[in-house]
């Protein structure tokens, strides 16, 4: 029973946090994630980094860009 008195208010303040936090997700202002992808991030092409399928390609004499950017 002694459990019981210590288990029901931590349960009750577990799903007010959880459904605190999925509120503030879901009702929270939509913010753009960083783009992550080589091809497409303008910080690493200003730093003329590439992705290694480009590299690859461009090793093998194959015109093309990688992962749907732009031709090198």
């Amino acid at each position: 029973m002694e459990i019981l008195k210590l288990l029901i208010p931590a349960l009750i303040i577990l799903v007010i946090v959880v459904l605190g936090l999925g509120v503030g997700i879901f009702f929270g202002k939509k913010k753009k994630f960083p783009t992550t992808s080589i091809s497409k991030n303008k910080e690493m092409a200003k730093r003329n980094i590439t992705c290694a399928k480009h590299d690859e390609l461009h090793a093998c004499g194959i015109k093309g860009g990688c992962c749907g950017g732009k031709n090198h």
